[in-house]
């Protein structure tokens, strides 16, 4: 059997954090859903299709001896798909590049609201950003738009020049910095280690640097050094996840679990996605009607606090910060941590929202909640400045 000739009678077996769409669940005669680091080859023993995420090594080891003829992975990273296997035995794969981008994109707005730095952006100040991949494009845009000056270093993509940046050196000197590599073995300049405590010494003392990546991306000896200089350091991946351990957990100011890109909309897109690789159909991303987020209470604000207020009153990642200290002893458990991801309540993303305001609002409080992807309800009057 091959996908796209049988029709909606597939055998699947899935990642439990994958989302199940009305696309994907057309398609299945069975749908068995596990945990990803729990799966083996016992489990697709009668499976047609694989659905995975990160957490998941699909090998020769995992598939050999199994009627597995599609493997898809939720993610836009693939280190963890020996895909000279698929294709040695015409195992057909999809990956789901950029469904995730807003939403890891709207992690780092919030965090530069939930740490102050909003204001450092909105006034032009610079972002340094490794990697400019679908988050990277993403982040970039908006934090433009913001008004803020972004910085890029990617040499294995094609990066505009109003964007390039001459060095890594010169992205990590910039007052926040946001880590969006892929994980690849690429030469010259695989991505694996790629900061050690060699690079962060470009680093200023009061920087504001986050990685939402991969944890093998910023080496432990690094966050070490960023510590002791005083660095603010945001972590969604971390080096030894799905553990945490005590000197990890004490040297953040933020941190969460693997979650930057866990928005509701990113897991619909990513399982239409593949849905659509399985079944060669186009499948339109489903609409429902925007939430209308009522900003009124806000507007006497300055444009800093405004956008602030906006931000966090939709997510607030110091929330999951507590969640995550909470269930630490000293360290966070392998076990505490997946408990945290499978039971994770996943949050809408601003951008598509409409917003309720009255008839003060600035038009500079306006563009910056434009950038954003938010709009005004029809008929809501602007201040002209």
């Amino acid at each position: 059997m091959k996908v796209g000739q049988r029709g909606m009678d597939y055998r699947v077996v899935a990642d439990e954090n994958v989302a199940i769409t009305p696309s994907l669940d057309a398609i299945c005669r069975s749908l068995v859903r596990i945990p990803g680091r729990a799966i083996t080859t016992d489990h697709l023993k009668d499976a047609d299709i694989l659905l995975v995420r990160s957490v998941t090594r699909v090998d020769q080891r995992l598939l050999m001896n199994t009627p597995i003829v599609f493997v898809g992975t939720a993610t836009a990273g693939l280190d963890h798909i020996d895909l000279n296997y698929l294709s040695a035995n015409e195992i057909g794969f999809a990956a789901a590049p950029g469904a995730n981008a807003n939403a890891v994109a709207e992690y780092v707005i919030s965090v530069l609201a939930a740490r102050g730095r909003l204001p450092h952006i909105l006034a032009g100040g610079g972002l340094g950003l490794v990697g400019y991949g679908h988050v990277g494009r993403r982040l970039a845009e908006v934090v433009s738009a913001l008004g803020g000056a972004v910085y890029v270093w990617d040499p294995l993509q094609s990066v505009p020049d109003r964007y390039k940046s001459p060095s890594l050196e010169h992205v990590l000197k910039q007052p926040v910095v946001s880590v969006h590599a892929a994980l690849h073995a690429t030469q010259p300049w695989p991505s694996r280690a790629l900061i050690d405590e060699d690079e962060v010494k470009a680093c200023s003392g009061d920087c504001l640097f986050i990685n939402a990546s991969r944890g093998e991306i910023v080496t432990e000896a690094a966050l070490a050094k960023l510590g002791r200089m005083g660095a603010e350091i945001v972590l969604d991946v971390w080096p030894d996840e799905p553990a945490i351990s005590e000197h990890q957990l004490d040297r953040v100011v933020l941190g969460t679990p693997h979650i930057a890109g866990y928005s509701l909309e990113a897991k619909r897109c990513a399982t239409n996605m593949l849905t659509s690789a399985i079944t060669g159909e186009k499948i339109v991303q489903s609409a429902s009607l925007p939430d209308t987020i009522d900003v009124r209470a806000f507007e006497t604000q300055s444009v800093d606090d405004w956008l602030r207020a906006l931000i966090l009153s939709h997510y607030d990642p110091m929330v999951d910060y507590r969640q995550l200290c909470s269930i630490a002893t000293d360290s966070v458990s392998a076990d505490a941590f997946e408990v945290l991801r499978r039971s994770y309540r996943l949050r809408g993303e601003l951008r598509g929202r409409q917003m309720r305001v009255g008839e003060r609002l600035p038009e500079s409080t306006l563009s910056a909640c434009l950038a954003l992807g938010v709009t005004p309800l029809a008929g809501h009057g602007i201040e002209s400045e």
